[in-house]
């Protein structure tokens, strides 16, 4: 909990100050950079390493980031180290990213089925679910093939289940009530 609320004022920060500059870049180098920390168990190792002093860690960041990241994003992961807060960089990214997307108007739409969507079949999705949020969507697909067949669709907190296991669990539960029912014989 501590973690989440330190999370979201660093987040908060980083969006001040990328909201006056560029708000698309840093949320990009931002996404990157939680995903080589995140990815690499080596890299991750380093940065969270308790007797590395905290100029190495900055070296050896700046020498994997190269010219491919931004300034303010460096320095933004510099303060991290400095702080010793690097461990909060995966919280501290999806709360930017949330930001970021509030003021953009966009929302995130996170879709699972049972085989992988057409990008007609993601297209069509991403068009209904901007009707109905009246924003831009960014689709997040995934695979999950315990769900035999349907969509389940989860945009913010809100859920939509359409899914064939779903629908037999749901079906499963019609049937259990309706053969608790204490059931009448004979014909009236």
């Amino acid at each position: 909990m501590i973690n989440g609320s330190l999370a979201r004022r660093y987040s908060q920060a980083l969006f001040q100050i990328a909201s006056e500059t560029s708000l698309d870049p840093v949320d990009h180098d931002l996404r990157e950079l939680t995903k080589l920390v995140e990815e690499n168990e080596e890299v991750k190792g380093a940065l969270l390493h308790p007797h590395i002093s905290l100029s190495d860690k900055k070296s050896i960041m700046d020498k994997l980031l190269g010219e491919d990241f931004g300034e303010t994003t460096r320095r933004f992961l510099h303060l991290l180290i400095d702080r010793k807060r690097a461990n909060l960089l995966p919280v501290i990214q999806h709360e930017f990213t949330r930001l970021a997307d509030e003021a953009r108007h966009v929302v995130e739409a996170k879709v699972a089925s049972a085989i992988a969507l057409s990008a007609t079949q993601l297209d069509d999705l991403k068009q209904a679910i901007g009707r109905m949020t009246g924003k831009d969507v960014r689709i997040v697909s995934e695979v999950r093939t315990e769900l035999i067949g349907g969509v389940l669709v989860q945009v913010g907190d809100r859920v939509m289940d359409g899914t064939v296991t779903h629908a037999l669990n749901r079906m499963r539960e019609d049937l259990r009530k309706t053969s608790e029912k204490p059931q009448e014989v004979g014909v009236k």
